[in-house]
C-alpha cells in the first residue's frame, strides 16, 4: 500500500500513541498515597483508580472491534485519543472520589478505541516483514513506557492533581491522527462462505483460542513480577522505592529492545518457536526469583523474563491478525485487548490466594509451573 507524503509520519504518531496504554495507569501511581489522602479514601479504595480503566478496556473492546470492521480504525483511533484526554486530563480538577472513578471508567473506553484500533491499523497498513517490524516497534513504544511513572512522580511532588495534566496529549495526537493516519478499511473485501459469521471464523480457526490464552496467560505472569518482585527486593534488603524501580526498569528496556528487534527474530523463528523460546526463559526467571538470594541473579531474572514478554506481544499481535480475513480483522484482534486486560485484574486475585497459602516462595514456583505447562502445550502443537 502506497502512502501519501503527508502520510510519511503514520508510524510515529502510531508509536507516540501506543505509550499511552502503559501510560494509562502508570502516570498517577506514584501519587496514589497523597490521591487518596486528599479525596478521603483508604488505599485500598485508592487502588480502583488505577484498576477501574483496565476492566472497561476488557468490556469495551469488543465493541469497538464491530465498529472498526464496519467503519474501519481510522475514527475509532481519533476518538479514542480525544476522550482519552478529555476523561484523564479531568483529573486535574476533580476533587470528588466516585467522579474521579467515572472519570476513570470513560478514560478505559477511550483507550479500547485506539488500543484496538492501533494494532488493526498497523496490520493494514503493513504486509510481510514490514508488518512484523512495525508491530515489534509498536511492542517496544509500549514497554518503554517507563518514562511515564518518572514524569507523574515529579509533577506529582508539586500536586497529585498535576500528573493528571499529560492525559492531555491525546488532543493532539488525535489531531495528527487526522493528516497522517490514512482510512485503512477495505470494503470491497467480503467474506468467504466459511467465514460468514464470527462463530464460524473461531470454529474455522480454533488456533485462536491458543493465541488468546497465552496473551491472558503473559498478562497474568506480568503482574506476578510486578506485584511480588519489590516484597522479595524488601527481603533482601532493598527498601527504597527508586532501587526497586531500576528492577521493574531493568525488565521494560529488555522487553523494549528485544520488541525493536522483533522483525529479525520472527525471520528467523515460527511464532510457535517464539512461543517456545520465551516459555523457556520465563521458566528459567521464575526458577530465579524464587531462589531470590543473590539481587544479580534477580537482574538476570527479570532480563530473561522482560526478553520473553519482547518476543511474545507483537507475535499475538500479528498472529491473531493474520489468522482470519481483514473483514473480521477488528473483532478477533479486540479480543486480544479483552483477554490481555482480564489477566491483568485477575493475576493480583488468582496468585493473592497463593501468596496466603505458599508464600512468596510457592508464588514463584507456581507462576514457573505455568510456564513449564505453557512449554509443553506448544511443543505438542508445534509436532503436530
Amino acid at each position: 500500500m502506497k502512502l501519501k507524503i503527508h502520510e510519511r509520519y503514520t508510524l510515529w504518531v502510531i508509536l507516540a500513541s501506543a505509550t499511552l496504554t502503559v501510560m494509562a495507569g502508570s502516570i498517577i501511581a506514584p501519587v496514589l498515597p497523597w490521591m487518596g489522602e486528599g479525596l478521603g479514601v483508604s488505599p485500598a479504595s485508592a487502588g480502583l483508580i488505577i484498576t477501574t480503566h483496565g476492566l472497561f478496556i476488557a468490556i469495551f473492546s469488543p465493541l469497538f472491534g464491530n465498529v472498526i470492521d464496519r467503519m474501519g480504525p481510522r475514527r475509532p483511533y481519533i476518538f479514542g485519543l480525544i476522550l482519552f484526554a478529555l476523561a484523564g486530563g479531568a483529573g486535574l480538577f476533580i476533587t470528588s472520589f466516585w467522579v474521579l472513578i467515572i472519570s476513570r471508567a470513560i478514560l478505559g473506553i477511550g483507550v479500547a478505541a485506539f488500543f484496538t484500533s492501533i494494532t488493526v491499523i498497523i496490520l493494514n497498513l503493513y504486509e510481510g516483514t514490514k508488518r512484523d517490524k512495525a508491530m515489534g516497534w509498536r511492542a517496544s513504544a509500549n514497554s518503554l513506557g517507563f518514562i511515564w511513572p518518572l514524569i507523574g512522580g515529579f509533577l506529582g511532588s508539586f500536586s497529585w492533581h498535576y500528573p493528571f495534566g499529560v492525559y492531555l496529549l491525546g488532543i493532539p495526537l488525535g489531531v495528527l491522527g487526522l493528516f497522517t493516519i490514512p482510512e485503512t478499511h477495505r470494503k470491497s473485501i467480503q467474506a468467504t462462505g466459511e467465514e460468514a459469521s464470527l462463530l464460524a471464523v473461531f470454529r474455522k480457526n480454533p488456533l485462536l483460542f491458543a493465541i488468546y490464552a497465552l496473551i491472558f496467560l503473559t498478562n497474568i505472569l506480568l503482574y506476578v513480577v510486578v506485584i511480588y518482585l519489590p516484597t522479595l527486593l524488601r527481603n533482601d534488603g532493598v527498601s527504597d522505592s527508586a532501587s526497586v524501580g531500576l528492577f521493574l526498569m531493568v525488565m521494560m528496556i529488555c522487553a523494549g529492545l528485544t520488541s525493536l528487534n522483533y522483525g529479525k527474530i520472527r525471520a528467523g523463528l515460527s511464532y510457535k518457536k517464539i512461543v517456545l523460546t520465551a516459555a523457556l526463559l520465563w521458566t528459567a526467571g521464575f526458577a530465579g526469583l524464587s531462589y531470590g538470594y543473590l539481587l544479580p541473579v534477580i537482574a538476570v531474572s527479570v532480563a530473561f523474563f522482560g526478553i520473553g514478554q519482547g518476543m511474545v506481544m507483537p507475535a499475538v499481535m500479528v498472529w491473531a491478525g493474520e489468522t482470519v480475513s481483514p473483514v473480521f480483522r477488528g473483532r478477533v484482534v479486540s479480543y486480544l485487548g479483552t483477554f490481555g486486560f482480564i489477566g491483568q485484574f485477575l493475576s493480583p486475585i488468582i496468585f493473592g490466594a497463593v501468596f496466603l497459602t505458599s508464600g512468596l516462595l510457592g508464588v514463584f514456583l507456581a507462576a514457573g509451573g505455568a510456564t513449564v505447562l505453557l512449554f509443553l502445550l506448544f511443543l505438542v502443537g508445534l509436532r503436530k
